[in-house]
């Protein structure tokens, strides 16, 4: 679920269901799976933020800057 609304640029709504999976994770692996999305999401959310102009560049780029490294 969180990968698809990354997808569709809704990382404040990914970033919520990554630490989710991270709560639910029952092997070390899934957790670190789950916390590696949830801190990369937590890093886009930020360069948006901080770097509008560049996460503008950076979605021309990659045909959508959500979910850019996250498949």
């Amino acid at each position: 679920m969180a990968q698809l609304l990354l997808q569709q640029g809704k990382v404040t709504e990914a970033l919520t269901y990554f630490e989710r999976a991270a709560e639910l994770s029952r092997t070390e692996g899934e957790i670190v799976n789950a916390l590696s999305y949830a801190e990369a999401t937590r890093t886009q959310l930020e360069v948006q933020e901080k770097y509008p102009q560049l996460a503008n560049r950076l979605q021309g780029m990659s045909g959508g800057f959500a979910g850019a490294g996250m498949r």
